[in-house]
């Protein structure tokens, strides 16, 4: 599904990512982990072109991703922020259905009915008519992971999703997410919660510095980390 071919990002003089070389096949779970400033988030927003690359490039079902080329499968790429992305602004049900009524996805109709299943999924249609100050953390994140359901992605990109929850609200949000990914739907979620990760990952991918590390099997990667860094950070993480 994903092919990342010699991928450089630099701000400025600063190399942030560093010759990645990278597939992703349909279906696939994946969990990126490393220590904060390891490229990790930069990795995940070149994969939908919020952060263009220096050199190289990406490929998506076998096309080059570029400017032009990603107005046609914006759509199928969702992401999921540290900080939600509500419009706060708007009440739940509008941040559910703006997106795939404007993307001509669904119709307001079938929009609110498909929104108001997804909230009696997860125990927050009483919630319909509120705005987003009147939630909290946690509810928040659940509504915009619903909010990216609501546009049938293809691909869903999690950066961080639990690092601006307080701790007894990190659950509700991880246990969502374990749900998503009973679905047909490639996952690539940035974290530093391995015990999450080791329950939900099919594969684990290990950054520092800018570059891959280790890549593998998530029970490979956790019990037998082959590099001493990656022995380092499972230390310092347990």
């Amino acid at each position: 599904m994903y092919k990342v071919v010699n991928l450089v990002k630099n701000f400025d003089n600063v190399k942030v990512l560093k010759k990645i070389n990278l597939e992703i096949k349909e279906n696939e779970k994946v969990v990126i982990i490393g220590p904060s400033g390891s490229g990790k988030s930069t990795l995940l927003r070149c994969l939908n072109l919020l952060e263009t690359p220096t050199k190289g490039y990406i490929e998506y079902k076998g096309v080059k991703l570029t400017p032009k080329s990603y107005k046609d499968i914006q759509g199928k790429i969702g992401m999921v922020f540290q900080n939600f992305c509500l419009f706060d602004n708007l009440s739940v049900i509008d941040n559910l259905t703006l997106a795939p009524v404007l993307n001509k996805i669904m119709t307001k109709k079938e929009a609110r009915k498909q929104a108001l299943e997804y909230l009696k999924q997860i125990k927050l249609a009483d919630k319909l008519d509120a705005y987003p100050s009147d939630l909290s953390g946690g509810q928040k994140q659940r509504i915009a992971i619903i909010r990216t359901l609501m546009m049938n992605p293809e691909v869903i990109l999690f950066d961080e999703p639990t690092s601006a929850l307080d701790p007894e609200m990190i659950d509700e949000v991880l246990n969502l997410i374990m749900e998503v990914a009973k679905r047909n739907i490639t996952m690539i979620v940035v974290t530093h919660e391995l015990n999450f990760a080791a329950n939900f990952a099919s594969r684990i991918i290990f950054m520092d510095q800018g570059a891959i590390l280790e890549d593998g099997d998530k029970d490979e990667v956790l019990k037998h980390p082959k590099t001493e860094r990656l022995q380092q950070f499972l230390s310092k993480i347990n």
